[in-house]
């Protein structure tokens, strides 16, 4: 035969559901709050990365901006100075070997300048029969 509960074992099951219910449902707010502090959290360090990139990014440029300067820079003191006479005492095929390795020197500048991308002109050339 089937043993029945008694009322006061009904009320104690009674008050273990209740109190597990009660469990869950704290539980589920502990969890929803948990989300929404973990998607701010996220959401604050992917802000804090963008403005990161955006930081190094305008430094970047100002770096190139800076080194494209200087480049534009020395390569028209090198135009310049190679349009002044190259000095006494130098024979035609001496001023003629200067003249191409000054020529090799500002095309390897050059060069280098538009391999690494540089999207700025380096300048006019200020002599003729100079790179183009």
């Amino acid at each position: 035969m089937i043993k029945q509960p008694s009322d006061a074992d009904l009320e104690r099951i009674d008050a273990a559901f209740n109190r597990a219910l009660a469990a869950e449902a704290s539980a589920r707010e502990s969890v929803a709050a948990y989300r929404v502090e973990a998607d701010r959290l996220l959401a604050d360090a992917e802000d804090h990365a963008r403005r990161l990139v955006e930081r190094t990014d305008r430094r970047l440029l100002a770096v190139q901006r800076i080194a494209d300067t200087s480049l534009h820079h020395a390569l028209s003191e090198l135009l310049d100075r190679v349009a002044e006479p190259l000095g006494d005492g130098l024979d035609a095929a001496a001023d003629a070997r200067l003249n191409a390795a000054i020529d090799a020197l500002a095309d390897e500048m050059i060069d280098a300048v538009a391999s690494a991308g540089a999207d700025a002109a380096v300048g006019p050339w200020h002599r003729e029969g100079g790179p183009s």
